[in-house]
């Protein structure tokens, strides 16, 4: 199998991209003297003295960051036409406008009204123009609703309270469910501006990276290393000779790392050689010539948050040339006599400027070649993972590649503001592999609520992302031919799929608000599928899946209605083909040009709290055997 990891990691890497920090983020380098992460219940208690009323001011601030929203929302829709304008009838934009230019609190019904509009399930409603005024909008009646409210100091008392009890229970035992329920209380502090070192303090316990991935730099030299052999025309004016040709470049790219800690730098390195064949024209006489150029040449590329960039190429050329005949046009003696002189003083002078000619004309053909590739690998970054992200608010909120001379390392943070990332160090990733993944599970969790929570999937859309992302779609999701089309809706209120790591195993869980198959419309269902990691590179599902409604207690006094029984079979068919009862690791062969480093094998997997360890490394080649066997004596 393919692991999800893989192709989450896969995505992260082709992705990739230098420290992208929203501001809460950076407040983590602000939190130097943060208290003990034991010691915060007690402050959320503490907090209670640093009530802050909303003012007239703070609303003021919150309508204009409103208002930014809506002006870049209708630039947006002036550019779509008349689709654009479907938008801002639906909408009711003339309504949020008249109520933007109120001099007083605005009318909470409208707003309350306007904001129901862009929380419906349309598609098109997740893009980032729509989401900006959406949140703008939320913070902005919510808070117009609090401004003078005297309860409002009760239900702060109240969610500290809530917050120091769940935080204890976190510390002592970090769960998924804790997670998401810290998460939303900070974030609700955030929103109503208080308690401002405490949600920092918070967040330098609980938004640590929850993704890391590293490859080995023999791995990436694999992909780049290829012999180089061409032949091309030569054409050169030295010292007044017009000399043409036929050059051969031998020679052999290979890669190593070089250490950064702001960005993934590599440098690819040329050794080889040019051996031409010239004749020069110089007035009356034909020069024979051979030529033998000894050249190094290196290009440096980097990966950051603006995708792939490199610096010109640099190189260093020696050329020596042997006179093998000089010829008169005219068969003139002594003329020829007279150019063998001439040219044998030139020769140093002239073996120079061939020499830095060589070092420009290799410079300037590397760079061109970079720049073609440079340019295809940041338009396929763009187009299939960073602008689908971004527009959709869900590119990472940290993405940071370093290199050592080891390996190219991918740190990663998926965590909006209502949301934690991981509560601790993710384990030491294996040595001696090719490549290394640990992903902690608030990484899947947050990616899936902000991506699916109050949304409709269909299989339609769904199937198109995945070969999108993949090139094809995995046999598991390939709908039956009999299948009629399907579709599961998200509530914003539940966790719409999450997993949990735990020691030796895992739990998948999909919670559908309501399933659709074809016109018809089912209940909603929570499925879920655990599974325990055997010896190799093997999670074997234990037991059936378990498919009951929200809250059903089986064996309780409740029973299934004749629907609910339905759609269990339905989902039974589905989900059995996505969560098989044993899934292997078989390997992959990565792809364009990194496939001539041939297959990857799994040698690693393991889950322990919370993260999720996979590791992988080349399949010996049959050269490598037999290189093997060469050097130890083996036989056959």
């Amino acid at each position: 199998m393919k692991s999800p990891a893989l192709r989450m990691a896969t995505a992260a890497l082709c992705a990739a991209t230098a420290f992208s920090t929203t501001c809460y983020v950076n407040d983590l380098a602000a939190a130097a003297d943060t208290p003990p992460v034991v010691q915060l219940p007690t402050d959320c208690r503490a907090a209670k003295a640093e009530f802050h009323p909303l003012t007239a001011g703070d609303l003021w601030e919150l309508k204009v960051e409103l208002a930014d929203a809506v002006a870049r929302l209708e630039k947006r829709l002036d550019a779509a036409g008349e689709n654009g304008a479907d938008w801002r009838k639906y909408l009711q934009l003339n309504r949020l406008e008249s109520q933007l230019k109120k001099g007083k609190t605005p009318d909470l019904a409208v707003l309350d009204a306007l904001h129901a509009r862009y929380t419906a399930d349309h598609e098109g409603l997740e893009l980032v123009w729509f989401l900006d005024v959406r949140q703008a909008l939320r913070r902005y009646r919510e808070t117009a609703r609090n401004v003078g409210d005297p309860g409002l100091q009760k239900r702060y008392e109240q969610l500290l309270d809530f917050l120091a009890v769940h935080l204890a229970a976190y510390a002592a035992k970090p769960t998924a469910e804790e997670a998401v329920l810290i998460g939303q209380a900070v974030g609700q502090l955030e929103e109503a501006r208080q308690a401002p070192a405490l949600v920092r303090a918070i967040r330098h316990h609980f938004l640590r990276p929850n993704l890391l991935l590293r490859v080995s730099a023999d791995l990436v030299a694999a992909g780049i290393a290829a012999p180089v052999n061409e032949t091309a025309p030569v054409h050169e004016v030295i010292l007044g000779t017009d000399v043409y040709g036929t050059g051969h470049t031998t020679g052999r790219v290979r890669a190593q790392m070089s250490p950064d800690e702001t960005r993934g730098v590599i440098d690819a390195i040329f050794l080889g050689g040019v051996e031409t064949r010239n004749v020069g024209y110089h007035g009356p006489v034909r020069i024979y010539s051979l030529g033998s150029t000894r050249v190094g040449a290196c290009k440096r590329f980097w990966i950051d948050a603006a995708g792939l960039g490199s610096l010109p190429a640099v190189s260093n050329a020696a050329t020596t040339t042997t006179i093998t005949d000089i010829q008169s046009r005219r068969g003139s003696r002594c003329i020829e006599r007279i150019a063998w002189r001439r040219t044998c003083k030139q020769k140093e002078q002239a073996e120079c400027i061939a020499s830095r000619r060589a070092e420009r004309r290799l410079n300037d053909r590397i760079d061109q070649q970079a720049a073609e590739k440079i340019r295809q690998a940041n338009r396929a970054f763009m187009d299939k993972f960073r602008a689908p992200l971004a527009q959709r608010k869900l590119f990472p909120q940290q993405l940071r590649f370093t290199t050592t001379r080891e390996a190219l390392h991918v740190t990663s943070l998926q965590a909006d503001q209502s949301q934690l990332g991981a509560p601790s160090a993710p384990p030491q990733l294996p040595e001696g592999v090719d490549l290394a993944l640990s992903v902690h599970e608030s990484m899947i969790n947050n990616l899936a609520s902000s991506a699916l929570a109050g949304t409709t999937l269909r299989a339609e859309a769904f199937e198109a992302a995945i070969v999108s992302l993949l090139g094809e779609l995995p046999e598991q999701l390939k709908a039956d031919e009999d299948q009629e089309g399907w579709a599961v809706s998200f509530s914003r209120l539940r966790q719409p799929i999450s997993v949990t790591f735990v020691e030796g195993g895992f739990r998948v869980t999909v919670r559908g608000q309501r399933f659709y198959r074809g016109e018809e419309s089912y209940p909603g269902m929570d499925v879920t599928a655990d599974y325990k990691i055997e010896q190799g590179f093997r999670a074997v599902r234990q037991g059936d899946l378990q498919i009951l409604p929200p809250g059903f207690v089986p064996g309780g006094d409740r029973k299934l209605s004749p629907r609910e029984i339905a759609i269990r079979k339905l989902l039974q068919r589905r989900f059995g083909k996505i969560f098989k009862p044993e899934m292997m690791g078989e390997g992959f062969v990565p792809p364009g040009e990194w496939s001539k480093v041939g297959k990857i094998m799994p040698v690693q997997l393991a889950c322990k709290d919370g993260w999720l360890t996979v590791a992988w490394r080349r399949a010996p080649t049959e050269q490598t055997v037999a290189q093997n066997r060469a050097i130890t004596g083996g036989g056959r």
